[in-house]
């Protein structure tokens, strides 16, 4: 697995990857309106720092990081189907867990209620949960 920053190149790929990871999930709280999801994508891609995943050579996800002065949010990570439970998302979450900690800041991020697979996954990793809207559950890990 590799992280690579992404490229104006990279965005078509990877809205067609966050429709087929997040689309069943966006059905069920909103509903899936494509051009909605391709300008809102298109926004996040434009502030976060997005990174491309690769595995032999072929894009398998991204992950899109907000790093600011008193802590880092996850915007969003996304891993294709096939390459879920292999570690790539843990592996990713660490780093971000070490360098918080160099800082002494925290990792925060949302996550779809409607998504317990990555919600085990974050509490797993030492994630609590911090509060919820009607659409996600905000979950937060410090160091101490």
């Amino acid at each position: 697995m590799t992280l690579r920053p992404a490229t104006d190149s990279d965005r078509a790929a990877l809205f067609d990857l966050h429709r087929t990871v997040f689309h069943s999930h966006i059905e069920k709280i909103w509903g899936w309106n494509e051009s909605w999801q391709l300008s809102h994508f298109a926004a996040e891609f434009a502030c976060a720092a997005t990174s491309v995943i690769e595995a032999d050579g072929q894009i398998v996800g991204y992950v899109q990081i907000l790093d600011q002065e008193d802590r880092i949010y996850v915007q969003n990570i996304a891993v294709s189907q096939e390459f879920q439970r292999k570690g790539i998302g843990t592996r990713i979450l660490k780093k971000l867990q070490l360098n918080a900690a160099a800082r002494n800041v925290p990792v925060q991020l949302g996550v779809f209620r409607t998504n317990t697979l990555a919600q085990r996954l974050y509490e797993s990793l030492g994630f609590r949960r911090t509060g919820e809207t009607t659409t996600h559950i905000e979950m937060s890990w410090a160091a101490n």
